[in-house]
């Protein structure tokens, strides 16, 4: 596991929610659970006051102490202190001894105090916790700068915005450009529309997934073969038996009606021709998610998406409302909106399951989200490679003047603290790239705001404190 740069502020938030670690045990192998996490501790002395845990058999009332590695209790001058004379656990992210291999205990008058290694009882990886944390900035988050760039001129914070939200643009498009190079190098041809297809329909469907099944759909795309289905010319059953097959959602079904009936019939020819690899139906999310956004309605409107795009030419159609339409993004969003769902979908969440209200199985919210992540970044790499100057600028005017109402953790905070309304999209893609790469970061130096506000610092880097 490669070692982040945590801060503590950071780890803390790790620590106060579960969902991010299970079965926690000690260095020293006995078991430790979480009563009472306390209250956070904002004055010197432990991270946590009044906390209770319960180590093996014994309960135990106290302080709790978050570091980065084993050292740091050390490092930090903690031993003969007396303000952590209460802790009752350490809670430190990495195991790193001192030089040389060694490791202290802690001990605090004569008592040794129980210490465990956070990172060693993580339920996903440390690089997905990041990318969750950091889209989801706690209460207490401040940039390096706050408040002091109040001070800066507003027309250079939005002109260097503009100039970070191109390199948000970028940094999408080189991103589809590495699965489009990968794919051109299995197939051995360059400029293919099948893989253009391919890229599309896979980072759709990607963001069709919204935060909790973003990877699922991801992974689920790239089981698909797109060309196959167009040589054998699935109709929309077959592909919906292929679709929610290879997802594993028909697999331990409660509910039997026609239509389920038909899917496992269908499912049972295909995979043989097919024989695509299967899901686990248990990597689905469907907890606390609205029906709207059930991964079997998503997976409904994907088949639509799969149809459209293999025989109605859904992304020449797409590149069109760019080249050609008079309101490119009315007519964008129009192509999303107007999918059709089979007939089943329009009044089911779930298999088995009749609502009497028709269903909306997408929105504008979430159109508007594939066409800022995916439809933008994909029609701006297109026009490059394929030399499209007219459709270039038509893009980059789209990004620049189509206005931007909707509103992530992100946004708020950094608009709050930047005092900058964005009003377009480059705007909002600009603030979000300015955070995850510069103010998470700490690279002040390498910001306009930053260079204004830090240029008479001896050490800057004291300022640059992030508070997650």
């Amino acid at each position: 596991m490669k070692k982040l740069n945590l801060n503590e502020n950071f780890i803390s938030r790790i620590w106060r929610d579960k969902m991010y670690y299970k079965g926690l045990k000690t260095t020293d192998g006995r078991e430790v659970e979480i009563l009472d996490y306390g209250i956070v501790n904002k004055d010197s002395g432990a991270d946590y006051k009044n906390a209770r845990i319960k180590i093996e058999n014994s309960v135990f009332s106290g302080d709790i102490e978050i570091h980065r590695s084993l050292r740091d209790w050390f490092l930090h001058n903690h031993k003969g202190d007396g303000k952590y004379n209460k802790v009752i656990l350490q809670v430190v992210f990495w195991d790193e001894d001192f030089p040389g291999g060694t490791s202290l205990p802690v001990v605090m008058k004569s008592r040794e105090i129980p210490t465990v290694i956070l990172s060693e009882f993580l339920t996903k990886s440390i690089h997905d916790i990041w990318k969750e944390i950091i889209n989801n900035p706690s209460k207490d988050f401040k940039l390096p700068c706050f408040p002091g760039n109040e001070k800066i001129d507003s027309a250079q914070k939005k002109e260097w915005l503009r100039n970070v939200s191109m390199k948000r643009l970028n940094y999408h498009s080189v991103r589809l450009n590495q699965r489009l190079e990968f794919l051109e190098e299995i197939d051995g041809s360059k400029r293919k529309k099948c893989n253009w297809e391919r890229i599309f329909f896979e980072y759709t469907l990607e963001a069709l997934g919204y935060s909790k099944n973003k990877e699922q759909f991801l992974k689920f795309a790239g089981k698909i073969e797109l060309e196959k289905i167009r040589k054998a010319k699935l109709n929309i059953g077959e592909i919906e038996s292929l679709f929610f097959g290879t997802a594993g959602l028909l697999s331990n079904l409660k509910y039997k009606d026609d239509y389920i009936e038909q899917l496992k019939e269908n499912w049972e020819k295909i995979k043989e021709k097919f024989k695509p690899e299967t899901m686990n139906k248990a990597e689905w999310n469907f907890f606390r998610l609205r029906p709207q956004n059930f991964p079997t309605t998503r997976m409904a409107y994907a088949v639509s998406l799969c149809r459209e795009m293999l025989f109605s030419g859904f992304f020449r159609r797409a590149v069109f409302c760019f080249e050609k339409s008079k309101n490119t993004n009315k007519d964008l969003t129009d192509l999303f909106l107007n999918l059709q769902v089979s007939e089943y979908w329009r009044n089911h969440y779930v298999f088995g399951k009749k609502v009497n209200s028709g269903i909306k199985s997408i929105g504008a919210d979430r159109v508007h989200e594939i066409n800022t992540n995916v439809v933008l970044p994909l029609m701006y790499l297109y026009s490059g490679l394929f030399d499209k100057s007219d459709l270039r600028e038509k893009v980059t005017d789209y990004y620049f003047s189509v206005k931007d109402k909707s509103e992530n953790e992100i946004t708020r905070v950094m608009q709050k603290q930047l005092g900058i309304k964005a009003s377009s999209i480059s705007e909002s893609q600009g603030l979000i790239h300015l955070h995850n790469f510069y103010c998470v970061k700490g690279k002040c130096d390498d910001c306009s705001i930053g260079k204004q506000m830090f240029k008479k610092e001896s050490n800057p880097g004291v300022l640059k404190i992030i508070l997650y």
